[in-house]
């Protein structure tokens, strides 16, 4: 992951969760939606790359599959972690919450999923503008060891939280110490992912 890219995901990943949290009294959950919404709009970003890019190299079957499975998988420990923390949360009215919930005036929907796709698309852009074919693939294993810490890091605050009585406070700090983590760590995991 180059500079660039480093600093665009500890905004993403971490700034803005902060802001959510400390300014818009945003929820854990609303934070994991955002969180959701950026990995889902990176996700469809690097299979677009991917297929653009299929005549200069080839990613294996088994990447693919792997990238996939590992997506679902943290999509669900991550509800499986707030259905701990909020029992009896109804995820779809918590879905459509986040989408009207107003702090300046206007649903944050209208805002955020603008914000999210147009700078996806900016990051999409510069990275086929400047990328090698083996930045290329190692931003695609990036990709798939952050998916898949974010996986471990739902997990273990899921199993924490049935072990530890954690305030959503001290859940919140782990929650943004593990992302901040993740972002500035993922590229040495790299090795361990199918090209």
């Amino acid at each position: 992951m180059n500079r660039q890219e480093k600093i665009a995901s500890l905004i993403g990943d971490v700034l803005i969760p902060i802001l959510g949290y400390f300014l818009w009294n945003w929820s854990i959950y609303f934070i994991c939606l955002f969180i959701l919404i950026d990995q889902f709009s990176r996700e469809l970003s690097f299979l677009i790359r991917m297929r653009i890019l299929r005549n200069r190299f080839r990613l294996s079957l088994r990447s693919y599959v792997l990238n996939m499975l590992v997506f679902f998988g943290f999509i669900s420990m991550m509800h499986v972690f707030n259905y701990l923390l909020y029992p009896g949360i109804g995820f779809l009215d918590k879905m459509e919450a986040f989408f009207w919930y107003k702090d300046t005036g206007i649903a944050q929907g209208f805002l955020l999923f603008p914000l999210i796709i147009f700078g996806e698309r900016l990051r999409f852009k510069m990275n086929i503008k400047q990328f090698s074919d083996e930045m290329h693939l190692q931003s695609w294993q990036n990709h798939s060891v952050q998916l898949f810490s974010y996986f471990i890091i739902f997990l273990i605050l899921s199993i924490g939280m049935t072990r530890f009585s954690l305030s959503k406070n001290h859940l919140f700090l782990c929650l943004i110490l593990g992302l901040a983590g993740v972002t500035l760590f993922a590229e040495k995991l790299r090795a361990f992912f199918p090209r």
